[in-house]
């Protein structure tokens, strides 16, 4: 929901911000961490038009390639940082880099403008909730407070380079199934409307004697072609309820648990969180952040509330005054020689270090699991395929031989 917000700086300057949040209390909560105070916030009515907008097309252009804008923003700007320029010049330089239509540089010029106000770089970047999560503000925080913010970037820009391609790998792994299951649905759809029918009809007229799997074919295909508007809506239905449930909290908890309990499916969810965690944590940790408020963070990366569940409860630990791979292991997110990796970490004061080991070895995992996946689950489909197409071809042409041997 976008809220139309009007707040005071600590400086006394009122200012008027759209937000995007789930309520009025998230958007409060947001502006004092911003370091500002909310005059007044007002629930914006939702505009079909104003979605369609051309505005709101580019936003939405945007914010399906923003890993790639956050990486070339942080790669340039620690680039003009080292090269010797202040923040603000180098803040100006990018506001000018493209054209004037980019959707990125209105957000650029809206951060240069808070810094020449006088507000820091991270407080800047967080009135921009949507475009910079709160993993990348911290950050610079840290960098602004240690003065190493063109280090601080360079991390960035790598973290995100390697999360991007994580996702990357996991979409690849899923494209080939998915577009045999699509072009296998459309393939069997129209042999049910459009041919299977037809030889329904002749020989029925014929009146000739069908095999048991003619007999369920062409049962299935009366059925289908007889109600396949229902079917469609029903189809259509059951998705669009299932989707709501699965946002709900009671939907969420019953897709994060049975995820889990699936091998196949567990072994992906788990090396891909394990290795955002990882790496997340390591950045944080490399930038000079508090170790809990480190793993706090990173654990907003884990969208699995069964696993995330058990980085809490580590925290938790943590601050009653365990150690690191104490807290892991008990806490059941950490096993075998990974709580071993991380107190060799803690003792000899690399621990960002093995973190990013720890998240380098789950991707090469990773993708010895994709490598398997795709040579394993590609092929199964598509013998499923072919065995469906077939058996409606074989349910054709048995009582086609049948006949044919009869005459002959």
């Amino acid at each position: 929901m976008d809220f139309k917000v009007k707040a005071s700086t600590k400086t006394g300057r009122t200012e008027s911000l759209v937000i995007n949040a789930r309520s009025a209390e998230a958007v409060s909560e947001l502006l004092k961490r911003q370091e500002m105070f909310p005059l007044e916030i007002e629930k914006m009515p939702f505009d079909f038009g104003a979605y369609f907008s051309a505005e709101n097309l580019r936003k939405i252009r945007f914010l399906f390639n923003r890993t790639k804008y956050l990486i070339e923003f942080s790669r340039v700007l620690a680039m003009l940082i080292k090269s010797g320029m202040s923040l603000n010049e180098a803040l100006a330089v990018l506001s000018e880099k493209r054209s004037a239509q980019d959707y990125f540089t209105e957000i650029i010029c809206g951060v240069k403008n808070s810094v020449d106000h006088g507000i820091s770089f991270s407080l800047a970047l967080a009135r921009r909730p949507d475009v910079f999560e709160d993993l990348y503000v911290k950050t610079v925080a840290s960098g602004e407070t240690s003065g190493n913010l063109c280090g601080v970037l360079s991390n960035l820009s790598e973290y995100y380079q390697k999360k991007q391609a994580l996702y990357k790998k996991l979409i690849a792994a899923a494209t080939y199934p998915a577009v045999i299951l699509v072009l296998s649905t459309i393939g069997v759809s129209y042999l049910f409307l459009n041919v299977v029918p037809t030889y329904t009809k002749m020989f029925r007229e014929m009146g000739a004697s069908l095999p048991p799997i003619s007999q369920v074919v062409f049962f299935i295909g009366d059925f289908v072609g007889g109600f396949y508007l229902p079917l469609g809506f029903l189809a259509a239905a059951f998705a669009f309820m299932l989707y709501n449930w699965l946002n709900t909290e009671e939907g969420k908890c019953f897709s994060d648990k049975y995820s889990l309990k699936i091998p196949l499916i567990r072994s992906f969810v788990e090396k891909s969180l394990y290795s955002i965690f990882y790496r997340t944590s390591g950045l944080l940790i490399k930038s000079g952040i508090n170790i809990v408020n480190a793993l706090e963070v990173s654990s907003n990366v884990v969208t699995n509330g069964v696993i995330n569940a058990k980085i809490k409860e580590a925290v938790r630990l943590i601050r009653e005054g365990n150690t690191i791979s104490f807290s892991f292991e008990k806490s059941g997110f950490a096993s075998d020689i990974i709580p071993k990796l991380i107190k060799t970490g803690e003792e000899s004061g690399t621990l960002s270090e093995i973190f990013n080991n720890i998240s380098n070895t789950m991707d090469e995992e990773l993708d010895s699991l994709t490598t398997a996946f795709e040579s394993l689950f590609g092929p199964l489909i598509l013998i499923f395929v072919l065995a469906v197409f077939g058996t409606i071809i074989i349910a054709i042409l048995l009582p086609m031989i049948t006949a044919a041997t009869i005459v002959s």
